[in-house]
């Protein structure tokens, strides 16, 4: 292994989940603190704590980088491009102060909805390539992930609550069977 370029690899890949996990968790400190412009909704914080969790995932396989034998530039921006989508969708989902106060919490998850939702498909479709990059192959990890990019291309565009509420139920439980799958733990 080339452990130059796998480490510069490794610590772009860091840097961009640590700018992410950071933004994520300042905007739950708001809602912990009690901020008055930190409107809790109920999906808002159920997919900060998903985003946070996924963040927590990609970082989690960051030593996996490092078994790569060889880097070539596709394929170091291949792989920093799933923490730059977790990192957009973020941004979308939860944008801090860009919010105005006569918008309500929920108004504002459905507004952003498709491109958060748009985003996070992806991301599930670059975590199955990344598999592929990375040479785990299509694994029953990828199948969740595939399920998940359904469900989330379907929240991306519908805008009725009750089924952000069942795929957000159903997504958390792809995600959960995924970590576990991928984890070993089976």
């Amino acid at each position: 292994m080339d452990i130059t370029n796998g480490l510069l690899v490794a610590i772009l890949f860091v840097t961009l989940l640590g700018l992410g996990i950071a933004h994520v968790v300042t905007a739950m400190a708001g809602v912990v603190r009690g901020d008055t412009d930190s409107r809790p909704d109920g999906l808002l914080v159920a997919w900060a704590i998903l985003l946070l969790l996924a963040y927590l995932n990609l970082f989690w396989h960051t030593l996996d980088l490092l078994n790569v034998e060889v880097w070539g530039f596709g394929g170091f921006l291949y792989v920093v491009l799933g923490p730059m989508l977790l990192f957009f969708a973020a941004s979308v989902l939860l944008p801090g102060a860009s919010v105005p106060a006569s918008v309500s919490a929920r108004d504002h998850y459905l507004s952003v909805s498709a491109r958060f939702f748009g985003l996070l498909a992806l991301l599930q479709l670059w975590i199955i390539g990344a598999d592929q990059v990375l040479g785990s192959g299509f694994t029953v990890a990828a199948a969740l992930n595939a399920a998940a990019a359904v469900v989330l291309v379907l929240m991306a565009v519908n805008r009725r609550t009750a089924i952000h509420v069942t795929g957000t139920v159903v997504v958390a439980i792809l995600f959960a069977a995924g970590f576990v799958v991928s984890s070993g733990a089976v």
